[in-house]
C-alpha cells in the first residue's frame, strides 16, 4: 500500500510540473498606485472604517470618480471628504465660541449658533467635495463631444492608409487639439505598449471610464468591427461623416437662437434705457419726483441696474453656449 501511495504521488507531482511549464502566463499589469501624503494617512486612519461601512450610499460618487478618471481611490477619496467636513465643522465651532464669548452673546443665541453654523459650513463642504468629481466629468463630457467630430475625421484619414488601430490612436494621442480625446488615445496606446495589452482589451477598459456616451458608441463600433473582422476603414468614415452633420446643425441651430438673443437684447439693453434717458431727461426740467426718489437717484439707479442686466446678460450667453 506504501508503495502504492507513493507512485501515486510522484504521478501528480509530474503531473503538476507539466501544467506548471505548460501553463500561459498573462504578465502582471503594474498600473501607477496613487501617491500616499500625510493628509491621505490621516484621514484614512481616522475615517477608514466609516467610509467602508456607508460606502454602499455613495456608490454614483465611485461611478463619478471612475469617469473624472480621478488619480485616487474611492475609499480614500471617501475618507477625505469625511475627514475635511468633520475639521470644518470643529474649525467652525471653535470660532463661534470665540466669537460668542467674546461679545458676550446670550446664551440661547450662542447655542443656535453653535448647532447652525458648524452645520451649515459642513454641508457645504461635504457638497462641494462630493460634486467636484461630478463637474469634473461633465466638464470631460463636454470636451469629448466638442471634439469628437474633428478626431473622427482624422481618425478615418489615418486609418484610409491601412494602419492598424493601435496606430491610429498612436497618432491621435500626439494632437493636443483635442483634448480628451487625445487623452484617452494616449491612455489606450500606453496600455498596448506598456502593459502588454491587445487592442480590444485597451479598448473595452477605456470604454468602461469613458463619460460620453458618444465616443462609447465610437469605441462600441470599432471593438464590434475589429472582433468581426469588418471594414475599419469605412466605418469611420461613415461615422465621422454622421458626427460633421450633426455638429453642422447644431451649429445653425445654435446661430438662429443667438439671433433670437441679439433682438431681445437691443430692445431691452439699448432701446428701453434710451426711452428711459429721455423720459428721464424731460421730467429733469419740469422739477419733482416720482415715487419719492428724485430725478439723480433715478439715473443713478438706472445706470446701475443696466449695468446688472448687461452681466446677467453676458453670464446666460456664457453659461447657455455650447463648445463647439
Amino acid at each position: 500500500m506504501p508503495k502504492k501511495k507513493s507512485k501515486k504521488t510522484k504521478i501528480k507531482k509530474r503531473i503538476e510540473e507539466v501544467k506548471v511549464k505548460t501553463r500561459i502566463v498573462r504578465p502582471k499589469i503594474k498600473r501607477p498606485m496613487e501617491i500616499e501624503t500625510p493628509l491621505k494617512k490621516i484621514a484614512i486612519k481616522m475615517f477608514g472604517r466609516l467610509a467602508d461601512k456607508y460606502s454602499k450610499y455613495f456608490l454614483a460618487l465611485k461611478e463619478s470618480l471612475l469617469m473624472a478618471d480621478a488619480k485616487i481611490l474611492f475609499r480614500t477619496y471617501l475618507s477625505l471628504m469625511f475627514f475635511i467636513t468633520f475639521i470644518t465643522f470643529l474649525l467652525t465651532f471653535l470660532m463661534t465660541l470665540v466669537f460668542s464669548i467674546y461679545l458676550k452673546l446670550d446664551i440661547i443665541f450662542t447655542i443656535i449658533g453653535l448647532i447652525v453654523l458648524p452645520s451649515f459650513f459642513a454641508s457645504i463642504t461635504l457638497f462641494l467635495i462630493y460634486a467636484y468629481p461630478v463637474s469634473t466629468t461633465q466638464t470631460r463630457r463636454r470636451d469629448i463631444d466638442a471634439n469628437l467630430p474633428f478626431a473622427l475625421t482624422h481618425m478615418a484619414a489615418v486609418a484610409q492608409s491601412g494602419a492598424p488601430p493601435i496606430t491610429i490612436f498612436k497618432i491621435l494621442s500626439k494632437f493636443e487639439e483635442y483634448g480628451e480625446i487625445s487623452k484617452e488615445a494616449g491612455k489606450i496606446t500606453r496600455d498596448v505598449e506598456v502593459f502588454g495589452l491587445d487592442a480590444t482589451s485597451a479598448l473595452r477598459e477605456i470604454f468602461l471610464k469613458c463619460p460620453s456616451s458618444k465616443f462609447k458608441d465610437v469605441l462600441q463600433g470599432i471593438l464590434t468591427t475589429i472582433q468581426s473582422g469588418g471594414n475599419l476603414r469605412a466605418y469611420l468614415m461613415e461615422e465621422s461623416g454622421k458626427a460633421m452633420f450633426e455638429y453642422t446643425v447644431k451649429r445653425e441651430r445654435y446661430n438662429q437662437l443667438l439671433s433670437v438673443y441679439l433682438d431681445l437684447y437691443t430692445a431691452l439693453l439699448i432701446a428701453a434705457p434710451m426711452v428711459f434717458i429721455i423720459t428721464l431727461s424731460i421730467l429733469s426740467t419740469l422739477g419733482g419726483g416720482i415715487l419719492g426718489f428724485t430725478i439723480d437717484q433715478l439715473t443713478n439707479l438706472g445706470v446701475i441696474g443696466l449695468l446688472f442686466l448687461n452681466m446677467v446678460f453676458l453670464t446666460f450667453i456664457h453659461v447657455t453656449q455650447p463648445k463647439l
